[in-house]
């Protein structure tokens, strides 16, 4: 979800608010007049979205600490961008990288997020739910298709999900890999949101962490689950604890020690027991990103 937080009228090229990496660059591509709106920031990260005649482009900047993941990020983009339709946004995206400072551009991507979408469902305001189920599923089939090409996203989560025109479109893949190619897991990766992590791979010990496939689509359901209801698979509220008060590392350790149980999607049932049959299944047993999607394509409206 973005999260518009100011707007900055017709800058000048000295703005000193304007970030200094990628500014050429990027205003070489939409043209100018540009219109530089900050959408979010923080942890050395910066994201804008950047407007002109020719154009709207992301324009993302780390420092510092940030650095390593923009420029993990622009890795990733020059050997996926175009692969498959959900990050096909990639395709001419730009880079730059530096010792403390990195930089990308890609193309500005209209349409509303996941989370946005599920907005009616998680109000109880939906008279229908085919537009949840037709998100759901296209969601799906993007991250299959992903996983058929022998790559995994890394950070699935309902703000990571933007619903264009176009299709569905994956953004922020710093932590992607290639368990069949020859891009190995960041050094720096240590999973997904414990919330929307498998059992097994908070199991897991070594680092970095390989997020395979059947954990991505346990992130999955996860990811649906969360946007259905706002609140997490897990029900910590049954094991007596408030998740908020733990380290990832704590929460882990007590999630695969005592297998929190699930909680309820008691205002749609049916999506519920699709999302359960993942949610539940053993690593060796769990469907596919895409038998996912055929299980939601057929549900009760």
């Amino acid at each position: 979800m973005t999260q518009t937080v100011q707007v900055i009228p017709r800058p000048t090229s000295a703005d000193p608010r304007l970030p200094a990496h990628g500014r050429v660059e990027v205003e070489a591509l939409t043209g100018t007049p540009v219109t530089w709106t900050p959408v979010v920031g923080g942890y050395g990260v910066e994201v804008w979205k950047v407007s002109g005649p020719q154009g709207e482009w992301m324009l993302k900047v780390g420092l510092g600490p940030g650095a390593q993941k923009v420029a993990r990020e622009a890795v990733v983009w020059s050997r996926i961008a175009g692969m498959v339709p959900a990050a096909s946004h990639g395709s001419g995206c730009r880079y730059g990288l530096g010792a403390a400072a990195a930089w990308l551009a890609t193309r500005w991507l209209n349409g509303p997020s996941l989370w946005e979408l599920f907005a009616p469902v998680r109000q109880h305001m939906a008279k229908t739910y085919e537009g949840a189920v037709t998100a759901a599923v296209e969601t799906c089939l993007a991250v299959a298709a992903v996983h058929e090409k022998g790559w995994v996203h890394g950070s699935l989560q309902p703000w990571h999900i933007t619903m264009t025109p176009d299709g569905v479109r994956l953004i922020d893949w710093a932590w992607a890999w290639s368990p069949t190619g020859d891009l190995p897991p960041a050094d720096a990766y240590t999973g997904a949101l414990v919330h929307l992590s498998s059992p097994e791979m908070l199991a897991r010990e070594e680092l970095p962490m390989r997020i395979t496939p059947a954990d991505e689509v346990w992130s999955l359901a996860a990811t649906l689950w969360w946007a259905a209801s706002g609140r997490w698979p897990r029900d910590y509220r049954a094991m007596g604890i408030d998740p908020d008060t733990f380290t990832a590392a704590e929460l882990a350790n007590v999630v695969v020690r005592h297998r929190a149980p699930l909680g309820r999607l008691g205002h749609w049932p049916e999506l519920e027991t699709a999302l359960r049959t993942v949610l539940t299944a053993p690593e060796e047993k769990r469907p596919t990103a895409m038998s996912l999607a055929r299980h939601l394509g057929v549900l009760s409206l």
